[in-house]
C-alpha cells in the first residue's frame, strides 16, 4: 500500500472475514473506525465539509480489453469479470444513475474531512472515509482541488490559471509526477530530479477495533 500508519495484519482467514464484516457492520451503523491525516498541496475553500460523488474503474490509455462482466466487485474493491489485467485508474461520477448503482459500476462514496492546519500554501486535513473504495481519498482530494503531497497518481488532473486551480479531465492530465512551485519544492529541500521519488502524505492515524 502507499500510505503509511497503522497496519492491521490476521493470522487467518476467519479473522480476516470477522474483520471484514467489522467494518461493513460499523458503516451501516453510521459508526466509521478509520481516520487518516493527509498533507495537501493547497488549502479547501471550506475548513470542514464532506466529499460525496460516485466512483469507477476506467480504462487507461488506448490499450484494448476483453471483459467477462462489470457485475460484480472484487478483493480490494477491483472491478471482476477481467480477462486479462489492463491500466485503470479510478474517476468521479458526480450524479450516477441508478442502474449504475445498482450494477455495481459506480459505487457512492463520502468522506468528511477537516483542516487542521495550514501552511505556505498546504494544509493538514484529517479525513474519515464514510465508504470504501480504492484511492478514494486520493481522488476525493483531488476534488477538493487539493491533492495530496506526492500524489502522482491524480496531483495531474488538478491545473492552474493564474493561480487559480481548476479541474482537467482524465483523457487531459494523464498520470506524471506532482509539479510543485518552486517555492514549495525549495522549502521541502527538493531538485526537480528528486520529487518522483516524494511519497503520498496519506497516513492511517487511528484504526478503532472491537
Amino acid at each position: 500500500r502507499e500510505c503509511s500508519g497503522i497496519v492491521l495484519l490476521s493470522g487467518s482467514h476467519q479473522a480476516t472475514e470477522q474483520i471484514q464484516r467489522f467494518f461493513t457492520d460499523a458503516r451501516r451503523r453510521g459508526q466509521y473506525p478509520a481516520t487518516y491525516c493527509a498533507v495537501t498541496v493547497g488549502v479547501p475553500a471550506e475548513a470542514e465539509g464532506e466529499i460525496r460523488t460516485g466512483l469507477c474503474w476506467q480504462q487507461q490509455g488506448d490499450t484494448t480489453v476483453v471483459r467477462e462482466c462489470w457485475c460484480g466487485w472484487g478483493r480490494g474493491g477491483y472491478p471482476g469479470g477481467m480477462l486479462r489485467a489492463v491500466p485503470l485508474q479510478v474517476v468521479p461520477v458526480p450524479a450516477p444513475g441508478r442502474r449504475s448503482l445498482a450494477r455495481k459500476e459506480v459505487k457512492s462514496t463520502l468522506t468528511h474531512y477537516r483542516v487542521l492546519g495550514t501552511a505556505g500554501g498546504c494544509a493538514l486535513l484529517q479525513l474519515q472515509p464514510r465508504t470504501a473504495f480504492p484511492e478514494q481519498l486520493q481522488v476525493h482530494l483531488m476534488l477538493l482541488l487539493c491533492p495530496a503531497l506526492g500524489d502522482h497518481q491524480y496531483s495531474s488532473r488538478v491545473g492552474k490559471v493564474l493561480g487559480v486551480p481548476f479541474l482537467l479531465p482524465p483523457e487531459a492530465a494523464p498520470p506524471r509526477t506532482q509539479v510543485l512551485d518552486e517555492d514549495l519544492r525549495s522549502r521541502l529541500g527538493l531538485s526537480p530530479q528528486q520529487l518522483q521519488r516524494l511519497p503520498l502524505h496519506l497516513h492511517l492515524q487511528q484504526l478503532v477495533l472491537p
